[in-house]
């Protein structure tokens, strides 16, 4: 019975899509899941109130610059609404995170929410400390729990893809150095 409600509260819509694209881009899968549902709710037609698009939430700004990177169409306004266009590109916006934050989930969470400029000035600020520590020090409210939703989501996605494991791996228990 608890399982049944966890599938309620945490779907897996899209799930080929998300699948394909956790392997194309090494991102584990409950992350994809958990930001999405944290941005959407999986809804391919949520619009944000600053313009953000589809199941990722993507800004279509961010969604031209990732397809210029990995070399696809720059999607229009419509097109950003496709849920297969939508989720191969903000897995690719979060694998570009990923790789900029040493694979640290929290802070690609928190630059995926309020933007890399911001977090980069926040790591400067408080620089390799312990990542639970670094997450309470967030100033946006926003985005302090928008990051703990996508922890926690990713962590019960983890278990119901039958992976489970720590809230946080070892390799993110500090937030990276910044190279300047």
């Amino acid at each position: 019975e608890l399982n049944d409600l966890l599938a309620v509260r945490f779907p897996m819509p899209f799930v080929d899509t998300f699948r394909r694209q956790a392997f194309e881009t090494s991102i584990p899968l409950s992350l994809l899941f958990a930001i999405s549902r944290q941005e959407s709710i999986f809804d391919p037609s949520a619009v944000s109130a600053k313009g953000a698009r589809g199941v990722m939430q993507l800004m279509p700004k961010t969604a031209r610059s990732t397809a210029d990177k990995i070399r696809e169409k720059r999607p229009d306004l419509t097109t950003l609404m496709d849920p297969l266009v939508n989720i191969r590109l903000g897995a690719h916006y979060l694998a570009e995170l990923m790789s900029r934050y040493d694979a640290n989930r929290a802070v690609a969470a928190a630059a995926y929410n309020a933007g890399p400029t911001r977090v980069d000035t926040w790591l400067r600020q408080f620089s390799g400390i312990e990542t639970i520590t670094w997450i309470e020090q967030i100033p946006l409210r926003e985005t302090r729990s928008y990051v703990k939703n996508v922890l926690a989501g990713s962590y019960v996605y983890s278990s119901r893809l039958g992976h489970p494991g720590p809230v946080l791996g070892a390799h993110e228990r500090r937030v990276p150095l910044l190279d300047d």
